[in-house]
């Protein structure tokens, strides 16, 4: 098999890994541009999956692991799905105060 073909199948069975959680797989997105803006997961699954594609990485294309690393940090940015914040991560909600002047 030609190395752009391993990519490639690389590529889509990361994808479904990424979606599986969502019910639907490359093939049901693959149409969609915005696909990866439409779904949402969490800062521990996008960690987890990050672990995920660095070792799929080594064991399929044979990088070393911070190459892998580097590759999982890219796929990420490119295909990620979009982050919800949780309580750590959301903006803190300040309570702005009117204040009135006397003329």
């Amino acid at each position: 098999m030609r190395n752009r073909e391993i990519e490639r199948e690389l590529f889509i069975d990361l994808i479904n890994h990424q979606l599986k959680d969502h019910g639907v797989t490359y093939d049901d997105v693959k149409d969609n541009p915005q696909w990866y803006m439409e779904y949402k997961t969490t800062q521990e699954k996008e960690k987890k999956f990050i672990k995920h594609i660095t070792e799929t990485v080594v064991n399929t294309l044979g990088l070393s692991t911070v190459q892998a690393e580097k590759e999982a940090h890219w796929f990420i940015l490119q295909w990620g799905l979009t982050v919800t914040p949780t309580s750590e991560t959301a903006p803190k909600k300040t309570s702005k105060k009117k204040t009135s002047s006397k003329k």
